[in-house]
């Protein structure tokens, strides 16, 4: 059995007061907790840049697996390409854009139509280059925009153009073509002379294309718009007479008729008889020309100037005044052309027949009421 002396010692009794640290042990604590501290940081930071590099490795998958399409959002001639690859986009715009702008153009005026194909107007709609451009607007920016824009489902507000290219030269020449078949010269009205009818033919208005500047317009933006209307109905103008029946009958109100064969002469005041006259014409030999003419002058009591021809014989080239005796021209003179014109006769008995050396003899009360009903420029038909 032991003794007192072999029991443990007492544990030592508080004094109350805490125990001062050592220098060297607030130094040491101190060089703990930054030391955790840095292990901390670091640890975080080498989190960070590992999720980071994780991030940006996730946006370059995604950038580049969107690489080959076009991005959301992104319109070609307002056809909605977003998400397609090249190719497909092509497709899709040639059956909304190209297709269209094959079809023809059809112009219809006045009864006529003509078709003017896409290829003979040079259409030509560059789909590839559109999509490229889309392409390359979707590729803008950098690889950490187009990745996330990529993940988050976002889009692109970009619309490019599918411009349709016309041959304005081509579509010129078709409307002027056009215009040839529907362009129609306005008639006008004419005097129609025979020895025993007057009349007057009457005035036809002609048409012609209104405005082929304006036709040609609409039929480039009809090519220009792919989904729009391919038929045009043409406006077509009247074209008035510069002539008409009322401008021939005012300048003509009297006309001159003479039946060679059968010795009268008729004048016709607007279309109908006025009067008679039997008359004489040029003999075999001298014949009284035929064809129209006009009244080119009128004499009172006219001078006779003799032809130099054998028949006037020692009279030839003398100028026998007016009233003369020797002046087979008696009371009036109305010209047909040169030396041959109406004149008044004492030869009466001569009326009737093939006597005179080419002028017309009439009666002198005849020719003195011919002389009063026309003028100058009065129509002569002789036939």
């Amino acid at each position: 059995m032991g003794t007192l002396n072999d029991l443990p010692a007492p544990p030592p009794v508080p004094s109350g007061r805490p125990r001062r640290q050592s220098v060297a042990d607030v130094r040491r604590q101190k060089a703990q907790r930054r030391r955790r501290r840095r292990i901390a940081t670091s640890g975080v930071a080498a989190v960070c840049a590992l999720a980071f590099l994780l991030f940006l490795g996730a946006l370059a998958v995604a950038d580049n697996k969107s690489s080959d399409k076009i991005a959301d959002g992104v319109t070609v001639g307002g056809v909605d390409v977003g998400g397609l690859s090249r190719q497909q986009a092509v497709a899709k715009l040639d059956q909304a854009i190209g297709t269209p702008s094959r079809r023809p153009v059809k112009v219809k005026a006045a009864g006529k139509s003509r078709r003017l194909s896409a290829d003979d107007a040079g259409v030509e709609v560059d789909l590839q280059g559109a999509v490229d451009r889309a392409l390359q607007e979707s590729r803008e920016g950098n690889f950490i925009g187009r990745g996330w824009r990529e993940i988050t489902g976002g889009s692109v507000d970009a619309a490019e153009d599918a411009a349709v290219r016309v041959d304005r030269k081509a579509v010129s020449k078709f409307v002027d073509g056009l215009a040839k078949d529907v362009n129609r010269p306005a008639v006008n009205a004419e005097l129609s002379l025979e020895v025993t009818d007057v009349a007057v033919s009457p005035a036809k208005n002609g048409r012609k294309l209104s405005d082929q500047k304006a036709v040609e317009k609409r039929v480039v933006r009809a090519f220009r718009s792919p989904g729009g209307k391919r038929k045009i109905k043409a406006k077509v103008a009247t074209v008035k007479p510069s002539v008409t029946a009322k401008d021939i009958w005012a300048k003509n109100p009297t006309v001159i008729t003479v039946d060679h064969d059968a010795q009268i002469v008729r004048v016709f005041k607007d279309g109908d008889v006025a009067t008679t006259y039997r008359v004489a014409v040029g003999q075999p030999e001298f014949p009284t020309p035929k064809g129209r003419f006009a009244v080119d002058r009128k004499e009172k009591n006219p001078v006779w100037q003799v032809p130099d021809s054998d028949w006037a014989g020692s009279m030839a080239g003398k100028t026998i005044p007016g009233g003369s005796p020797q002046n087979p021209l008696v009371a009036r003179w109305v010209g047909i052309s040169g030396s041959v014109g109406f004149h008044g006769t004492k030869d009466i008995g001569s009326l009737g027949s093939r006597a005179s050396h080419g002028c017309v003899r009439m009666n002198p009360s005849d020719v003195i009421d011919l002389y009063d009903r026309v003028e100058v420029g009065t129509p002569i038909l002789i036939a």
